[in-house]
């Protein structure tokens, strides 16, 4: 399932986290070696732990959406300080010692970052989104009431009592949308009204006094061509 997936996500992102805490840098000798036998070192852990975070990040965003904006900050502390490690140990220095200390420095920000993103990585998981959290409750019980023994096929198009559940709440979900984009368009129309109303009525009054004006330009010109016939 869907969210067994994510609980093994974490769970890899941990071990690989804890992986590079104790190994790379349970010694200061590491700080000290090249830059490439660092990143020779490291490297296996960085890229596994880029892979996990992005995936992870990916479902989180759809667990919990409301908090997009707190989950791409805590993945953008890990991802930088990890792509900038890198950087620095592909720099071409005079000083490479001075680029592996700089190097290591960003390497352990990243692993406190890492701690962080753990921690709202595990909230997401037991905390996801009533709605999101409803979905998953209704895709879980329609994998176990359907009976594997029935094929749909397009010939024999059938509903399901789950699946048909399943349709109704996306449905909802999809009005309920639906409603709300409806709301924000009736604000903006509103908004629009009153603008047209506000700006267009100075335009709207010339208009008046001109088609006062030419009636009576009429009606003198009329009274003119009369005046010329005798009495």
């Amino acid at each position: 399932m869907f969210h067994e997936n994510y609980e093994e996500l974490i769970d890899k992102f941990e071990h690989v986290l804890h992986k590079i805490t104790t190994e790379p840098t349970r010694s200061v000798i590491f700080e000290h070696l090249p830059p490439m036998d660092l990143w020779n070192k490291t490297e296996s852990y960085i890229t596994q732990l880029k892979e996990l975070a992005e995936n992870c990040k990916e479902v989180m965003l759809i667990l919990k959406p409301e908090k997009a904006h707190v989950i791409e900050q805590r993945f953008k502390a890990v991802s930088q300080p990890l792509n900038t490690f890198k950087e620095i140990l592909f720099q071409k220095t005079t000083d490479p010692q001075a680029n592996s200390r700089l190097a290591f420095e960003q390497l352990s920000k990243a692993i406190v970052e890492g701690s962080s993103f753990l921690l709202l990585a595990r909230e997401v998981q037991k905390n996801p989104s009533p709605t999101i959290k409803e979905i998953l409750m209704l895709k879980g019980i329609a994998g176990k009431i359907e009976p594997a023994s029935i094929v749909e096929s397009p010939e024999t198009p059938q509903l399901k009592p789950a699946r048909l559940i399943w349709r109704v709440e996306s449905l909802r979900a999809s009005l309920i949308s639906l409603e709300r984009s409806l709301e924000e368009a009736k604000d903006s129309l509103s908004m629009l009204r009153k603008e047209i109303l506000k700006y267009g009525y100075a335009s709207v009054k010339p208009s008046i006094v001109e088609k006062k004006e030419l009636d009576a330009e009429k009606s003198q010109e009329k009274h003119v061509s009369i005046s010329k016939f005798p009495r």
